[in-house]
């Protein structure tokens, strides 16, 4: 009601027969679940995403700290320090392989079409999800992963 209006909102009212969104919703929604191999990469993907949280967080409250002057100063930021080879990290590095198997055992089984039961249109999602989860996996590994010395 601003007077503008963006290319999306254009494209919808202009294909509005052929993209309706309502549809689309209720197609989506009508999906049957993604395959349980999939669906584990996913959950490793998100374990991955709690033990950066983890990581992210007692790094904040190092942070924080060090800035304090005297001895507790001192302390942070030689746990800072030591943060990198603390146990927190090594079991993001575990869950991070986990996760990098999982995707890629799921590479490997929808690679050439195989797998997902037989339907295309579920190994159409099943690619899109891993490519999602792939690229998703790739960055963190470049963030968190264990960096060559």
């Amino acid at each position: 009601f601003d007077g503008c209006i963006s290319m999306l909102e254009y494209l919808l009212y202009q294909y509005k027969d052929v993209a309706n969104p309502a549809n689309f919703c209720k197609r989506m929604m009508t999906q049957p679940d993604e395959h349980p191999e999939v669906k584990k990469a996913r959950l490793a993907l998100e374990a991955v995403n709690a033990r950066i949280q983890e990581y992210e967080a007692e790094k904040a409250r190092l942070t924080e700290l060090a800035e304090k002057p005297g001895v507790k100063g001192l302390g942070a930021k030689n746990q800072l320090a030591q943060l990198d080879s603390s146990p927190l990290m090594e079991e993001l590095n575990r869950a991070l392989i986990t996760a990098e198997a999982a995707v890629r055992r799921v590479k490997k089984k929808f690679k050439n079409g195989g797998g997902g039961g037989g339907e295309e249109e579920d190994q159409g999602r099943s690619q899109g999800a891993m490519w999602w989860m792939d690229k998703d996996l790739e960055m963190k590994k470049k963030l968190y992963g264990r960096r060559k010395k």
